[in-house]
């Protein structure tokens, strides 16, 4: 009778808490209340569950008009502050909201947040995972290239990390196969205020150049010039090794200490499109005048069911290649299709 009593009690919180997670209230601008649970906003997309439905809802967080959240959420704001509370619209003031912290009690604009996440949120709900292909053809000389690129990010309470890896194949007739293979992760770890501490790894495979491999660690300070829903612009300065190794008919490899420099641009709200411009430079300390510049630049329209179409263009210079004869610059162009899940 004990163990009935106590596996019915349990049954009752448990099902109390569950109603108590579905009370969140979205209010959106056309009158509409929705009641669910928030589970995360970024880059100016709300996203929150039913119990009516078996996935995630979104909404433009540009249409909200209030929220009433009672549960501990972690609340990011436009100057890069960061609160632990709920949230609570202001009455009579769309787009006016209190967050509710054990300390203190802050008022804002909503359009002042630019990020929340809920800390009951699941691991799997943390992971974003992307995945596209590319095919070109030509019949001249039968050229053909195909491309692969694959990509995993995970947004912890304080941690960011993403791990990505891109491959690009050429072959024609008469001319010995070429292939491109550069991958990477990265840590982001948010600090104080918009700063943040960076840190990673990346690689790189070339046979055009004969860079059999070439390994790069790096480490450093970041911080946010712009954060908002529409877009974020970021810098960053530290410290790099680099390894490298080159292959052809006299093979050779060094390892060198640079200096690193990031700026990265992302501009989000743009409809379905999507517009990313990062570059990274790597000043050589230990090969005085030596540079090498890496910049990333895409542009992606999304589709129904989570497809989308990506132009991408990715160009490498070194200044000073350890091998002779070899192009101080290398680029690729490429359109593919992809999938996200989020």
């Amino acid at each position: 009778m004990l163990n009935k009593k106590c596996i019915i009690s349990l049954l009752l919180i448990f099902s109390f808490i569950q109603v108590i997670a579905q009370n969140d209230k979205i209010y959106t601008s056309n009158g509409d209340v929705l009641v669910g649970e928030i589970k995360s906003m970024k880059r100016g997309v709300l996203v929150y569950d039913t119990d009516y439905a078996d996935s995630d809802f979104q909404v433009d967080w540009n249409e909200v008009e209030g929220i009433v959240c009672t549960r501990l959420l972690i609340i990011y704001t436009v100057d890069g502050k960061k609160y632990n509370g709920g949230l609570n619209s202001l009455p009579d003031e769309p787009k006016k909201v209190t967050i509710q912290t054990l300390d203190d009690n802050v008022s804002m604009s909503l359009d002042q947040i630019v990020e929340i996440t809920s800390l009951e949120q699941r691991f799997i709900d943390r992971i974003i995972i992307s995945i596209d292909a590319g095919l070109s053809y030509s019949k001249a000389n039968n050229v053909r290239q195909t491309s692969a690129a694959a990509k995993v990010s995970y947004r912890g309470i304080k941690w960011n990390i993403s791990a990505q890896l891109n491959n690009v194949g050429t072959t024609q007739d008469d001319v010995d196969p070429l292939k491109r293979t550069d991958g990477g992760v990265t840590l982001v770890r948010d600090i104080w205020g918009s700063g943040m501490i960076l840190g990673g790894a990346e690689f790189l495979s070339n046979s055009e150049q004969m860079l059999d491999l070439r390994s790069t660690f790096r480490a450093g300070l970041g911080l946010y010039l712009i954060r908002s829903n529409h877009m974020y612009m970021q810098s960053g300065l530290g410290l790099a090794f680099s390894q490298e190794k080159y292959g052809g008919d006299t093979p050779t490899s060094q390892g060198s200490f640079e200096g690193l420099g990031l700026f990265d641009f992302n501009a989000y709200d743009l409809g379905d499109l999507s517009f990313q411009f990062k570059l990274t430079t790597y000043p050589s300390l230990s090969d005085w005048g030596r540079w090498r510049i890496d910049m990333d630049t895409s542009l992606k329209y999304d589709l129904p069911l989570d497809f989308y179409v990506k132009l991408s263009y990715v160009h490498n210079f070194d200044s000073d290649p350890l091998v002779a004869d070899v192009a101080k610059n290398d680029f690729v162009f490429k359109t593919s299709i992809g999938w996200e899940w989020d």
